[in-house]
């Protein structure tokens, strides 16, 4: 009778240990709970980085263990994963990597080799951060495929991104402005929605219209209408001159279409004496005033866009970079995935669908 007390004591002891342990591990590392595909050859690069350590123990399931060297978390990965049928899910990580291999650069065909982008990225997608992390990898990866991604990399990735959503919401407006369904927006078909808008912005929207027109006909085709509703990353001469010249009316307190000392400085974040300075080098024809092309520089540097975030922001990630090697290694973006989320979970402007009741962007 005591032995089997002992016995059921002891096996007690057992189950709460492993219950412990279970939920040490679920809440310590969400990796855990959840398979993470990585590519072999993205795991054999991660040895070359100087700065981190990475001990692979074969696990009893025909998984392994990764443990990365700044989380100090195991982190399961199955090698490989099965190939979903045609019409399935998503691909294991060597599938994709082959196929995307056969495609790249052309991108036209990623829907119809890998299937829909938000399958992998998308907010309704599947895998989870890190493991979407493992597919953006081998993305990424590309000029040169090296086994690391370097900032010029990430931010061809972002701009790219970038350009979806541009291009989401032109397709969504246009959709919305487009009466006569002709494939242009008229001047009279935008402001049919704006009865009752003010003289002076009806003028301004009026000078916006007319510069994104680049053929003066008097309508805006997709990419003219692209340029109307996101200035800030144009291309186009006259969209740009447009979003100067609004930019200079906002320093332009007295409204003479010029920038005087006084309204420069107010507008500057440097110290008086530096912002002085930097008027008289701005001011060409020394006639105490600024024009919008002697402030070009100036107003070109406070306009933030899509594409100069994308700049900024692929900077700020390369912090990830520990060993200090100029490019990321899978595990060192993995380790701070938290960082990345905003890289792998996209918004739905990869969806066909037009949402007629969005006015945000005008």
């Amino acid at each position: 009778m005591a032995g089997s007390a002992v016995a059921v004591v002891f096996l007690s002891a057992v189950a709460l240990l492993c219950l412990y342990n279970h939920l040490h591990l679920s809440l310590s590392d969400p990796a855990s709970v959840v398979p993470v595909p990585v590519p072999a050859a993205a795991v054999r690069s991660h040895r070359r980085a100087g700065g981190h350590r990475t001990n692979t123990t074969p696990s009893g399931s025909g998984n392994i263990v990764l443990r990365f060297g700044m989380s100090g978390q195991p982190l399961r990965v199955y090698s490989p994963a099965p190939t979903p049928t045609a019409g399935g899910g998503i691909p294991d990580i060597d599938t994709f990597r082959d196929k995307l291999d056969r495609l790249l650069p052309d991108w036209s065909r990623f829907d119809g080799e890998l299937g829909p982008m938000h399958r992998y990225f998308g907010l309704d997608g599947p895998l989870d951060v890190r493991q979407r992390l493992a597919y953006l990898f081998v993305i990424l990866d590309r000029s040169p495929r090296d086994g690391g991604v370097g900032v010029d990399e990430l931010e061809a990735w972002l701009r790219r991104q970038a350009v979806a959503r541009l291009d989401a919401v032109t397709r969504r407006e246009m959709a919305r402005h487009d009466r006569d369904r002709n494939g242009a927006v008229t001047l009279r078909e935008f402001f049919a929605d704006w009865s009752n808008m003010g003289h002076g912005k009806m003028a301004r929207w009026m000078d916006k219209f007319a510069s994104a027109d680049r053929n003066g006909d008097g309508s805006l085709n997709a990419v003219e209408f692209n340029d109307f509703l996101h200035p800030e990353d144009t291309s186009q001469e006259s969209v740009m001159l447009w979003l100067l010249k609004d930019k200079l009316s906002e320093m332009d307190h007295d409204g003479d279409g010029r920038i005087n000392l006084e309204e420069f400085v107010a507008q500057s974040d440097l110290e008086r004496a530096e912002a002085e300075e930097k008027f008289r080098e701005l001011d060409a024809d020394m006639d105490n005033y600024l024009t919008v092309e002697e402030a070009r520089s100036v107003l070109q540097s406070l306009i933030t866009g899509e594409f100069s975030y994308a700049t900024s922001h692929a900077k700020f990630l390369m912090k990830a970079d520990v060993n200090q090697d100029g490019k990321l290694s899978l595990e060192e973006m993995l380790d701070d995935y938290v960082s990345f989320y905003s890289t792998v979970y996209t918004d739905d402007h990869y969806s066909n669908e037009v949402d007629s009741d969005s006015h945000d962007e005008l």
